[in-house]
Formats: C-alpha cells, sequence, structure tokens
C-alpha cells in the first residue's frame, strides 16, 4: 500500500512537470503573452484529462521558477521573471529620428544611448521603434512583431500629441513616458523636477543680492519652459521681487550666438541671467567672450546641463562655464535606473495606479 501511494505521487509529480512544461512552451510562442492569466485550475485540469491536485502541482512548479505569480481570486498571472529563458525582456522606445528642434541640442541621443546601456545591463533588449505618424494600431502590430514586453514614449520636442498617447494606453503592455509633456491617465512618468532646477538656479543669484534677473531661452511655447518658468517665478514671490518687473519673454533662437550677442547688447541688461537650456548657456558664453566680456564679473550667468556631458559637449570649448558659472545638472543614470525600475514594478504589478516619478536636479557651484 506505501509503494503503490509512492507510485501514485511519482505520476502525479511526473503529470504535473509535464503540464508545466507545455505551459512554458504556450509562452515561449507568444500564444500566452506576458500580463494575462493562464486557464483556471479546473479547466486545465479538463484540458489535460488529469486531477485538479495534478494541475495546480503544475502551475507551482511555474510559480516556483517564477514563470508565474498567484494572484488571489484571479489566477496565475504569467511574468518574465526567474531563472527561465522566458526572463528575456524587450524594451521599444518609441522615436522621432528626425525633426529635432535646435534648442534640444544632443539631449535625446545621449538619453536613449543610456536606456540602451541599462536595458543591456538588466539583460533586456532594446528596440527602437520609429515614429512615423503610424496609427496606433500599427504601432501595436510592429511592438507584436518584435516581442515588446515594455513601451518607452521619449518626448521630442512635443511631437506626441494626446490623442497618440491615449490611444497607446489601451495596448496591453506597460508604457512609460519620458520627459512627457502630456499627462494621459494611466501612465507611469518619469520627469527631471525641473520646477525645482529653476528654483535652485533662482535663488542662487537672489542670495548673491540680484533682484534684476533675465531670463534667455524659451518662456511659454513647451511644457519644459513653462515648469522651469514657473519655478523661477516661485523664489521671486517668495522674495518679494516683482515678476513682471524682470519683463522676461520668449527668446527664439537661443542656441544661435548671434541672437545671444543681441541679447548681452541690450541697453539695460540685468547682469544675472538665467539660461536654463544647454544649448542658450552655450551661445551666452561664446557671445559674452566675442564681446569682451567676462563670465561671473560682467555676467553672471547660471546655465543648465547634464551630468554626463558637462565636461564634453557643454565646457570643453568654454571652460569659463564651470570654473565662473553655477549649473544646473542632473544625471542620466539615475532617471534610466528610474525608468526601469518602474517597467519591472509594473510588470510585476500590472494594476499598480499610475506614477509621477520627479528626479531631483542639483546645482553645480562655480569652480
Amino acid at each position: 500500500m506505501i509503494y503503490e501511494g509512492l507510485n501514485l505521487k511519482v505520476a502525479e509529480y511526473s503529470g504535473a512537470a509535464k503540464i508545466a512544461e507545455a505551459l512554458k512552451n504556450r509562452m515561449i510562442s507568444g500564444d500566452v503573452r506576458t500580463g494575462s492569466y493562464l486557464s483556471s485550475i479546473r479547466s486545465l485540469s479538463h484540458e489535460f484529462g488529469c486531477a485538479p491536485l495534478t494541475a495546480l502541482r503544475a502551475l507551482k512548479i511555474l510559480s516556483e521558477e517564477g514563470l508565474v505569480v498567484a494572484e488571489p481570486r484571479r489566477g496565475y498571472r504569467v511574468t518574465k521573471h526567474g531563472s527561465s529563458p522566458l526572463t528575456q525582456n524587450t524594451a521599444a522606445f518609441l522615436e522621432l529620428t528626425e525633426g529635432y528642434e535646435p534648442f534640444l541640442g544632443d539631449i535625446y541621443s545621449a538619453q536613449l544611448s543610456a536606456l540602451q546601456q541599462e536595458a543591456l545591463t538588466r539583460g533586456w533588449i532594446s528596440a527602437l521603434l520609429p515614429y512615423r505618424g503610424q496609427s496606433p494600431a500599427i504601432i501595436e502590430e510592429q511592438l507584436q512583431k518584435m516581442g515588446a514586453t515594455a513601451l518607452l514614449l521619449q518626448n521630442t520636442g512635443e511631437k506626441y500629441g494626446p490623442e497618440l498617447t491615449k490611444a497607446l494606453m489601451s495596448i496591453k503592455l506597460p508604457v512609460l513616458g519620458l520627459d512627457l509633456s502630456c499627462g494621459t491617465p494611466g501612465m507611469d512618468l518619469v520627469l527631471r523636477d525641473e520646477f525645482q532646477g529653476a528654483a535652485l538656479a533662482t535663488e542662487y543669484l537672489v542670495k548673491k543680492g540680484h533682484r534684476k534677473i533675465g531670463w534667455f531661452g524659451r518662456l511659454k511655447s513647451t511644457f519644459n519652459a513653462r515648469r522651469r518658468f514657473a519655478g523661477a517665478a516661485e523664489v521671486l514671490l517668495r522674495e518679494n521681487i516683482g515678476v513682471d518687473a524682470q519683463n522676461w519673454c520668449e527668446i527664439e533662437n537661443a542656441e544661435d550666438v548671434n541672437v545671444a550677442r543681441e541679447f548681452l547688447k541690450r541697453p539695460g541688461r540685468p547682469k544675472a541671467i538665467l539660461a536654463l537650456w544647454q544649448t542658450a548657456a552655450l551661445a551666452l558664453a561664446h557671445a559674452a567672450r566675442e564681446l569682451g566680456l567676462k563670465l561671473g564679473e560682467d555676467v553672471e550667468l547660471v546655465g543648465w546641463s547634464l551630468e554626463e556631458q558637462l565636461g564634453q559637449s557643454y565646457v570643453a570649448d568654454c571652460p569659463e562655464l564651470l570654473t565662473h558659472c553655477a549649473t544646473v545638472t542632473w544625471t542620466m543614470v539615475d532617471v534610466v535606473r528610474a525608468v526601469f525600475n518602474r517597467l519591472e514594478e509594473r510588470q510585476r504589478e500590472p494594476e499598480l495606479s499610475a506614477a509621477t516619478i520627479l528626479m531631483p536636479m542639483k546645482l553645480r557651484m562655480p569652480g
């Protein structure tokens, strides 16, 4: 009797292992996608002609391997975590490959490179999906063909409209917006805290005694510009400095040295200037040099730069920006880590409420 019971248990385990293997093959083939739920224990028992206990053991085998997770009252949801080859994830980056605004500089190519490196570090596949105005249905089809398990939308000068982002939320994948201007309900966002960055820059100038501060760059035309303006204005209002008295206006083509030169030559131009774009700060620095103005003395400039680009594209040909000017910076490594942390968290718990993750910025002092 003991041996019969033992043989029965072995047979049950063998049957459970075979069912688990069959379910694995469905995952590999794509018949069962990440985030979907496996059939119920009763349905599996009927399909495979086995006892419910055998079907349950098959699901537990998959759970122990990290391929599914049990969710109370819902069943077993497929994940791609664990030691199985199914741990391979693919992050698709919806990206405009042309038509960047000049004032953006090379920030988005640097961002894409950092995202690809972080994907590689985590064992993800990264895939670039060029956006050329195709419909959401076509985008979904393209994502399925590349086996995408997550979709990342990168802001490219606010080229994605709310209609597109709203439609993409119907795709059954984790969707995250990076530096995206439009907040679509249900979408996770990772943003630089540009309000805080601009506030740091303004506080620096106010503490140095400046009550008349210039603004060089965009002001109302982009979401990022409005966030930076709001951060600067909050500090001025808090310090009882009139925002209206600053005479700020939109400076188009702030990356053009000729435009920067004319700005510096304006009568009554403030000594202190917020240039909260990398390209704008560079243009002002070059124009000041051409006019014989000394940064830190004739012009009190606060710039803006990605930390990883600080010693290359930012100050390589104008060291005075580092030695004589304050600079608001952020670190792309921290940004992309936050992106992938959230994507992986979203895969584990698809029902999480949407989150906006603000990445702090810091002020690098002169010298």
